[in-house]
């Protein structure tokens, strides 16, 4: 494998045969992690060779630290999506055995503990917003308002010079039930079995509709019909807006352009011309409190975290492709549940 200096990798031994001592020992002392030292184009070559009686499994890029008392940074084998803190006690204990350490921070654990003690926090906050919150955006304030415009004579207006002002609270519960909207769906996200209300959509409709309220509308190049497919209007145009937002921030392009086609039938795909995102940085941004074990310091914020959980939701699968000038996030919409 590829190696670039600084790099850590983790790697997973057999032995060739069950009943030769010789593959016991080898595998006591063989190394679990290796360290790039400088660019290497097959870092794992030495270890191969040394390790004769050994069948290397596997072996791939470090992206989940440990860090022991001295604050070090300690490589594991733990990967997003596939492999974290808590899933195995086992290996939990025998990497702090490994590296000798008495007492060690798994970050990852302590988010997970963190969020769900917020998982609790927004529970409650959803009750609050869905029931309370409810009557007085979409039923109280529209009726007074309109009771009010019918029964304030023109003239009163026209001399007081409220229109402007009637305007303002007419656009600004209009902004009010649009934002309630998008909370109410994503409070449906936060219940223990999360739901998704879906509607058949044309997918165009919905993100021009949606964008025409943006500031950056101008960016963004919708190519050829998008099609139609069962989705949540709020929440899927929220994840579309989020990987353009993206697309846009980390640009150091004068001209900075978004564009969404289909290249598939199930296939939505969003291009920007930006800094350009891998798959593994993708992973990690997915995961809560991950963005600082990214190298590239200037992807931050949790933009893309929402953004893939909403797709998660909807059963669907987000590909990256790692362009020449800038990142092609692909969206496979068809329902992984079925």
């Amino acid at each position: 494998m590829k190696a670039k200096k600084g790099e850590w990798f983790s790697l997973s031994w057999d032995i060739h045969d069950k009943f030769d001592k010789i593959d016991y020992d080898q595998l006591k002392i063989a190394p679990r992690f290796l360290y790039a030292k400088e660019n290497n184009g097959f870092i794992e070559s030495k270890v191969i060779n040394e390790f004769d009686h050994l069948r290397l499994v596997r072996i791939f890029l470090t992206t989940v630290f440990i860090t022991n008392d001295k604050g070090e940074k300690l490589p594991t084998h733990y990967r997003p999506g596939e492999f974290m803190p808590g899933d195995d006690t086992i290996y939990d204990e025998w990497l702090i055995d490994y590296h000798e350490t008495n007492w060690q921070s798994l970050d990852q654990i302590r988010s997970l503990q963190l969020l769900f003690q917020k998982d609790i926090f927004l529970e409650y906050s959803s009750k609050l917003i869905r029931h309370d919150m409810h009557s007085g955006i979409n039923t109280y304030i529209p009726r007074g308002l309109n009771s009010l415009l019918r029964k304030l004579p023109q003239s009163v207006i026209e001399e007081n010079k409220l229109q402007s002002s009637l305007n303002l609270l007419v656009e600004g519960i209009k902004h009010s039930q649009l934002v309630y909207k998008g909370i109410y769906s994503f409070t449906n996200l936060v219940k223990k079995k999360p739901q998704v209300e879906k509607n058949n959509c044309k997918i165009e409709e919905i993100l021009i509709s949606y964008l025409e309220r943006t500031s950056y509308r101008d960016k963004v190049e919708i190519i050829g019909d998008l099609g139609e497919a069962e989705v949540n209007e709020t929440l899927f145009c929220t994840a579309i807006d989020n990987f353009i937002r993206n697309g846009l921030s980390y640009n150091d392009n004068k001209q900075k352009k978004i564009k969404i086609y289909k290249r598939y039938e199930e296939e939505l795909t969003i291009e920007d011309n930006g800094i350009g995102l891998k798959q593994h940085e993708y992973d990690l941004l997915c995961m809560p409190y991950m963005r600082d074990s990214l190298k590239n310091d200037q992807i931050k914020g949790i933009g893309i975290n929402i953004a893939n959980a909403i797709l998660d939701n909807h059963g669907y699968r987000v590909e990256i492709d790692c362009l020449d000038h800038g990142t092609a996030i692909r969206i496979i919409m068809r329902d992984q549940n079925d």
